[in-house]
């Protein structure tokens, strides 16, 4: 299956890596067994939603948000709230 893209907010394209959902979810206060039900719900769908091979990253953060909601909302919050400084 070939490789899903992720489209930066600056356009830069960047390979689609599980591992930063699962750390942003864990960051957010998630349990370990929620953060790895997130990763896998989110890897299987990103295959889906991409377009051409390509998903932006507001899309799958909206997505992480829509489940997590679900799941548990404080850590939704959280997640919600948490904004990137690098």
């Amino acid at each position: 299956m070939p490789k899903i893209k992720v489209q930066k907010k600056d356009g830069r394209l960047e390979d689609f890596d599980r591992s930063k959902v699962h750390s942003g979810v864990s960051k957010s206060g998630a349990t370990p067994e929620e953060t790895e039900k997130i990763a896998a719900r989110i890897e299987t769908w990103v295959r889906g939603a991409a377009v051409d091979g390509v998903i932006r990253t507001s899309a799958i953060r909206a997505k992480v948000l829509e489940i997590l909601r679900s799941v548990n909302p404080t850590t939704a919050t959280n997640f919600e709230t948490y904004k990137k400084t690098v």
